[in-house]
């Protein structure tokens, strides 16, 4: 991967950057070096908020140029997963090692957690606020709400909550490492389906997906992983396969009910993956535009439910598709810079996210409108 000195720059740069967004209330490290390092880059960002908003703007330019150029430069008689494994690990450990800057949800898992299995009480009857003695409330949102996800999220929630022993920082990295492996076992089981490392690379160095499962550590991937490894065993003709395919799309729904949608394709059979995958893609965008607004607004992890699917697909025959996952993922990632520029969510901020959100979609159906035409006419004078 001639491009992997790029991934790791930014990497690193991304990390860095993370850091000038640490709450206030949250003191992550005792040593004054490192401590007046991140009072530093938090004061400066706070002074200069459009510069901030500016660079966030270029790294994301410099993250979607490298992952189009990498998907074009991807051998596939000379690239296959390891090789692939090998170089995306650096860039992940680097990623995971990043504060969660966009994103509060991974301090609501920590909190909710917390009052599971530190407080022994019941996160869907007791509220994080109720525990008037823990510390974490000084730097949670959302406090003010009972659990959000399926006992399966819950459960497996005591892993880096166990591992994390107390210490914030620890417990951060242990959340991000349980979704940074449901994000490899993502990629593995595109490989595994499509042995294309195309696919893989669509997927797994993704933006979005690279900002929003490993740096924001947001549990929609491992709902993703069970779905998917569920429909596709279902397709099996072993009733072995089947009870397992079964169980796994069942965890889905308990991990996070969006899949619930996907119910009626365990009545399909003998089809291909590709077809199933565009017809899961399909169902969980309608979901995504129609149903996720009512909740609170278009929120950019969402899109993991449909960029997982679209990434099983083959290029040739789901081209446009492609092309408009990648318009989709650039829109919905430059929703974050309105908060980043002002520094609250009112006012023009709603507005903003909405236009910056459509510009790239309405370019790219703009540009494949002006090559039909372009082509019409070709194909008319010929």
């Amino acid at each position: 991967m001639i491009y992997f000195p790029f991934w790791i720059a930014t990497s690193v740069i991304i990390s860095i950057f993370s850091y000038a967004f640490v709450d206030v209330n949250l003191r992550l490290t005792d040593n004054p070096i490192f401590q007046a390092i991140l009072s530093q880059l938090a004061i400066s960002m706070r002074s200069y908020r459009m510069q901030t908003a500016g660079i966030f703007i270029l790294i994301l330019l410099c993250l979607f140029v490298l992952w189009w150029k990498t998907i074009q430069s991807v051998h596939p008689e000379k690239y296959g997963y390891r090789q692939f494994l090998s170089r995306t690990v650096i860039v992940c450990a680097l990623l995971i090692l990043s504060y969660p800057f966009l994103s509060y949800d991974l301090f609501n898992y920590i909190a909710t957690s917390k009052v599971a299995f530190a407080w022994h009480e019941n996160p869907y009857v007791v509220m994080p606020i109720e525990i008037y003695n823990d510390p974490n409330l000084a730097f949670t949102r959302a406090a003010n709400k009972v659990a959000l996800y399926g006992p399966a999220w819950l459960l497996l929630t005591w892993i880096p909550h166990t591992l994390g022993m107390g210490n914030i920082w620890q417990t951060i990295i242990a959340f991000k490492c349980i979704t940074a492996l449901f994000y490899f076992g993502m990629s593995y089981l595109i490989w595994h389906i499509t042995k294309k490392m195309q696919n893989v690379i669509f997927f797994a160095l993704n933006p979005l997906i690279l900002i929003e499962v490993l740096v924001s550590g947001h549990n929609d991937i491992v709902m993703m992983v069970l779905a998917c490894v569920g429909l596709l065993l279902w397709q099996k003709k072993e009733w072995v396969n089947r009870l397992v395919g079964l169980c796994m799309f069942t965890l889905s729904i308990f991990i996070k009910g969006a899949t619930i949608v996907l119910l009626p394709l365990l009545f399909f059979r003998k089809t291909t993956y590709s077809r199933l995958m565009c017809i899961v893609s399909c169902l969980l965008f309608l979901v995504f535009i129609v149903f996720a607004p009512v909740r609170e607004e278009l929120y950019p992890w969402y899109a993991v439910w449909f960029l997982s699917a679209a990434a099983f697909l083959p290029y040739s025959k789901y081209a446009r598709v492609w092309q408009f996952c990648i318009a989709v993922s650039i829109g919905l990632e430059l929703r974050h810079v309105p908060y980043m520029a002002m520094g609250y969510y009112e006012g023009p901020g709603p507005v903003l996210r909405i236009v910056l959100t459509i510009i790239p979609v309405v370019l790219w159906i703009c540009y494949n409108v002006y090559n039909y035409y372009k082509n019409y006419n070709i194909y008319k004078n010929a």
